[in-house]
This record gives C-alpha cells, structure tokens and sequence, in this order.
C-alpha cells in the first residue's frame, strides 16, 4: 500500500498527539498553580510581616488582605468625581439583536475600552504593601461605579435593514469600573522586601491577583476548569489509540496480503516448471479452461481445479472462471 494511503491517518495521530500533550501540559500545570497557591501563607499586614519576608530571604510567595489606597494622588469617576480609585476602565458596549438559525438572540459587541491606574498599598494598621505597576496585574476586581444605557433612535428603514442583514442595534451602554479606594481586597504574588518596604509583585508559580474573594475561592475558580481540560485530553488521547490502530491494522493487512501473494508466487512458479516438464501432451480433462494447458493449480475456497497456473495469476478479477467465487487462495496440483 503506497504512503499517500496512511496520510490522513499519521495526520490524525499527529494531531491528536498534539492536542493530547497540550491538555496534559495544561491540566499539569493548573494543579501546580492550585497547588503553590494553597501552599502561600495567608499572612496579616501589620509591623511583624516585614520580619517575617526577611526571615524568608527577602522574597516569599504569599496571601495578604488590606484596605486599598492610593500612594498619590486617586483617580477620580468621570460620571461620579465623588468617587476615587485606584485603577478605572471606561467601556463602550453596542447591544444588538442578531439572527442566529433563524432566531433572534440578545448579543453584544464592544465599540471601546480603555484603562488607567496609579500605583497604590494595601494599608493594615498603619502598615502597607505597595503595588508599584498595576498594569502586570494577571487580574483585579473592579466595581461598577456608572453605567448608561442609550437606547437605539431606529427608523422604519433602519428596521427592514437590519432585518435583511440579520443584526439590528437596540443600543449603546456605557459602564464605568474602578477598583474603589477603601476596598477590602487580597492580594496574591510574590512579597519583596525592598529598603524596608514590601512590594507585592508578579510570581510565575501563582496568579498575581487582587481580588475581592477569599482565597479559597480563588482556588475553587482555578480548580474549576480542570476536569473538563482532563475530559479533553482523554478523548484526544483515544483519538490517538483509534488513528494508531488504523495504521497498525492497514499496514498488518497488507502486509499479510503481501505475504499470501509472495507464497502464491512460489507455488506457481513451481506449478509452472513441472508443467514445462510433463510436456504438452494432455488428456482434455486436464487442461486449462482458458489456454488449454495443464490444470496444476487448486481454487480455494471453491476448491475448482480449472486453471494452469499461468492464467491464475492473469485472472481479472480475480475469481473462479466456472463458479465466480472469489479467490482467497491458490494451492498446488499434484499429479501421480
């Protein structure tokens, strides 16, 4: 069987190998995160925690709450100046109505999104830990401080429009977050101590997060997903199983055919030479229904003895010239 033949199959196993591994990485390395993340200390700011990071070489993966605060100046609400924070996002949302199979769904596509924050501590009895680049945050909890909705003016032209392209504006909504000053908030990553300060920054073992949940629900949110990558990568895993056995099989069948015809080969090559030696002189009972020369080959499974050896091996297609059966099979004639 030529390569061109298992093509799609090696593709198939390596495309589920692909997959396979990648889950396996992924499943892998979330259990590593849940579980460095339920090794992190839960540590309380206040005047031992800088004792407690020096003790630990400077450096220590851990958990710590505090009340958010600015280290200058806030940013204030552009909808509510009376609010301030630390970190702002402004988003522009367009709500439509799109046809999806024939039915009308609620959809929504954002038109604008921007952010900006300040560096800010996480105060605790007087004691606090800076944030020095918010911007390398993995994730933060952000409160909505406005939100405006303006519905769509359409005209009748507008409506047959968006009928006929399957998507109709019903409006826009404008939504204002901040990460509000005085939050109670956790915050996870790597503690440094850096001139006698603490800086929480980013980690590579742990999710860098500050966040309004509690730790345990942090890693209840990280745990979540990881059954269902495992699920993945035991079907692409048997995917792989199913494309390897389908080469295996294919290359072993013909690798069997191949050997009943090299054994089919012997057989009439030896049928042929005792053919030559007995001569041409024949009763008709023996001679070949298709060149009339000696009948010294057995049909199987039909078990005809109708051919010479030489027209078995021409036979297209190959079946039996008195019953049809197909032939699995060629053994030899002996005559004594």
């Amino acid at each position: 069987m030529p390569f061109k033949d298992y093509v799609l199959d090696l593709v198939g196993v390596g495309v589920s190998a692909g997959l396979t591994y990648t889950f396996y990485h992924l499943v892998r390395a979330g259990k590593e995160v849940v579980s460095h993340l339920k090794d992190a200390p839960d540590l309380e700011i206040n005047s031992n925690l800088i004792g407690q990071v020096a003790e630990s070489g400077g450096s220590l993966i851990a958990c710590v709450r505090g009340v958010v605060k600015a280290s200058d100046n806030a940013l204030k609400g552009v909808a509510r100046p009376e609010v301030t924070g630390v970190i702002w996002r402004h988003t522009i949302q367009e709500h439509l109505v799109a046809q999806v199979m024939g039915l009308w769904m609620n959809d929504k596509l954002t038109v604008d999104s921007s952010m900006s924050s300040v560096p800010f501590m996480l105060m605790n009895k007087g004691i606090g830990v800076q944030i020095a680049d918010p911007q390398k945050l993995d994730d933060v909890t952000l409160t909505v401080v406005s939100e405006k909705f303006d519905a769509a003016t359409n005209s009748l032209a507008d409506h047959v429009w968006g009928w006929m392209k399957g998507v109709r504006s019903t409006g826009t909504q404008q939504t204002e977050e901040m990460l509000v000053e005085g939050t109670s908030v956790l915050g996870i990553g790597q503690l440094l101590l850096k001139n006698d300060s603490l800086h929480l920054e980013h980690a590579d073992i742990v999710p860098y997060l500050i966040t309004t949940k509690s730790k345990m629900s942090v890693i209840e949110d990280l745990e979540a997903p990881i059954p269902y990558i495992r699920i993945l990568g035991l079907m692409t895993a048997f995917g792989v199983i199913t494309f390897s056995y389908r080469v295996v099989s294919r290359w072993y069948i013909q690798w069997r055919k191949d050997v009943r015809r090299r054994a089919e080969e012997r057989i009439l090559e030896d049928a042929r030479a005792r053919r030559e030696a007995q001569g041409n002189d024949l009763p008709e009972s023996l001679m070949c229904v298709v060149c009339c020369d000696l009948r010294d080959v057995l049909l199987m499974p039909c078990r005809h003895v109708c051919v010479c050896s030489e027209c078995a091996r021409k036979l297209n297609p190959r079946a039996c010239p008195v019953c049809r059966t197909d032939i699995e099979s060629i053994q030899p004639v002996f005559y004594s």
